[in-house]
């Protein structure tokens, strides 16, 4: 198989995987659970994970990234000191916040419960470290259909254990539970699929040539995480667990470009960047066509959002997430920009300059530590969402002319990759806003799922007229779940 064609199933596995894990996220979390629960609950798992993600970046240290671009690793000695150091690293970190927990509850409003919410949910970490490795072994070889097997499985009970919790009442448990049946089935899974097994060795001088690659990352990390979530920091200290309930779901229904595409890129863009880091022309061609392909699912998405999503917010919850929606409308700018913008860092790794991401991340943790306080005050989630979705914009265009300066290529290919995407997908969603406005019915969702399918089916059609690329991608997609040579035949294709 070429390296192409590696790169490409590689991608549709973990497309595929993302694509079914996040409906079952969406569906059980966004349609069911946000009807059942209260924003409160939400908001008390918010904090919980605040604290976890907090010192889930000392975990792994980078390591896990070190594995990925180390290239001399025949015998497995790294991955075998990555194990162990990621095994140590989650119980310390475990212990930390168990006893952590009553003055982290402390520290915020409303937050009453949040110490055995806190203590149970933490357990993911250590379940997480003993599958780090095996995990990561298989992104380095791209092999992400067994990556790709356990997180379906997970998922899948992940949501049937949520929502049978939440209807039998009890509550942010539910959400809780959820989560570590997740963590549990990934770990016990992966090491089925997976063909590596540890052996009892350590190597000092193989871990610190691994830490010293691994500290930028993890300090990028580090930085991003604190830009990423000081607005879930100041909204839940200075609001409470209920407004940090509305500003999560906000988050949650604008950022699917930000969360699932950028995870999905970064999942397979990196390690296959790796193994090319000498040829710079050909990471260009990749990189741009990359770019192109997130943008033909980020864009349409985010306008989709930007246009359907506050009539659906209003109606579906029968006005109960009504003050999340404003917000929802500035972070889908905010989760576009991440989204296009994330496999620039991929780049940056891939090439020896990982200390970028980590420059990039201190400016923009600065401008969202002065200015976070004063958008809380002037304007609460609202305030917030603007002010990300400002600095999404301007982080952009200065991670691009670093790009710029590593691969070359320029603003224009950006716009000319991306702009007729923005034209399509602006039609379409207008094209769909019209006919929901106009469309009489006697209950409100048909027309919001008629307008969403109308604008999947008039952007795809016109994209399948006039972008390669997209026809390329669909095609593939096509091929890998049932027999459309003929069909793409047929079309030219």
């Amino acid at each position: 198989m070429t390296f192409r064609s590696r790169v490409a199933n590689s991608a549709i596995w973990v497309g595929s995987s993302t694509i079914i894990v996040k409906i079952l996220a969406f569906i059980t979390i966004t349609l069911v659970l946000a009807r059942v629960l209260e924003p409160e609950d939400f908001g008390l798992v918010a904090i919980a994970w605040l604290a976890i993600n907090s010192f889930e970046f000392l975990r792994g240290l980078g390591i896990a990234a070190a594995l990925i671009y180390r290239k001399e690793d025949e015998d497995g000695l790294g991955s075998d000191v990555a194990f162990f150091a990621l095994i140590a690293s989650s119980i310390i970190i475990y212990m930390v916040i168990y006893v952590l927990a009553p003055w982290i509850e402390d520290f915020f409003r409303e937050a009453e419960g949040v110490t055995p919410v806190l203590r149970t949910l933490a357990l993911v970490i250590v379940i997480n470290g003993i599958s780090q490795v095996p995990y990561t072994l298989m992104a380095k070889e791209l092999d992400f259909r067994n990556k790709a097997i356990p997180e379906i499985i997970a998922g899948i009970l992940n949501s049937i254990i949520a929502i049978t919790l939440a209807l039998r009442g009890y509550g942010v448990w539910a959400l809780v539970a959820g989560y570590l049946v997740d963590g549990v089935m990934r770990t016990s899974l992966v090491w089925f699929f997976s063909a590596w097994r540890p052996r009892l060795r350590f190597d000092w001088q193989v871990f610190q040539e691994m830490l010293s690659y691994g500290k930028h990352i993890a300090g990028s990390r580090f930085l991003i995480f604190g830009i990423t979530n000081i607005d879930d920091l100041l909204i839940g200290r200075v609001l409470g667990a209920t407004a940090l309930g509305f500003y999560t779901l906000a988050y949650r229904l604008s950022n699917v470009p930000a969360t699932h595409v950028t995870s999905l890129v970064n999942s397979v863009m990196f390690p296959a960047f790796s193994k090319i880091q000498d040829e710079k022309d050909r990471i260009r061609r990749i990189f741009f066509d990359t770019t192109h392909a997130v943008g033909l699912v980020s864009i349409p998405l985010a306008i989709g959002t930007l246009v359907l999503g506050p009539y659906f917010v209003h109606h579906y919850y029968d006005g109960k997430w009504d003050a999340s929606i404003v917000a929802m409308e500035w972070l889908v700018i905010y989760g576009l920009a991440r989204s296009i913008a994330a496999n620039m860092g991929n780049i940056y790794r891939s090439m020896g300059k990982p200390q970028w991401l980590t420059y990039l991340a201190m400016w923009r943790l600065i401008t969202m530590a002065v200015l976070l306080y004063p958008a809380i005050l002037w304007r609460g989630i609202v305030g917030v969402a603007m002010l990300s979705a400002v600095v999404a914009v301007i982080d952009f265009i200065i991670a691009a002319y670093l790009n710029n300066r590593l691969i070359g290529g320029g603003y224009r290919h950006y716009f000319r990759r991306l702009g007729p995407v923005f034209v399509v997908a602006g039609f379409s969603a207008a094209i769909a806003f019209g006919f929901m406005m106009l469309m009489p019915s006697p209950h409100w969702l048909f027309p919001v799922l008629t307008a969403s399918i109308l604008m999947v089916l008039v952007y795809s059609l016109i994209s399948w007229r006039i972008d390669p690329i997209f026809r390329r991608v669909a095609v593939a997609l096509i091929n890998r779940f049932g027999p459309a040579r003929r069909l793409a035949g047929r079309f030219g294709v």
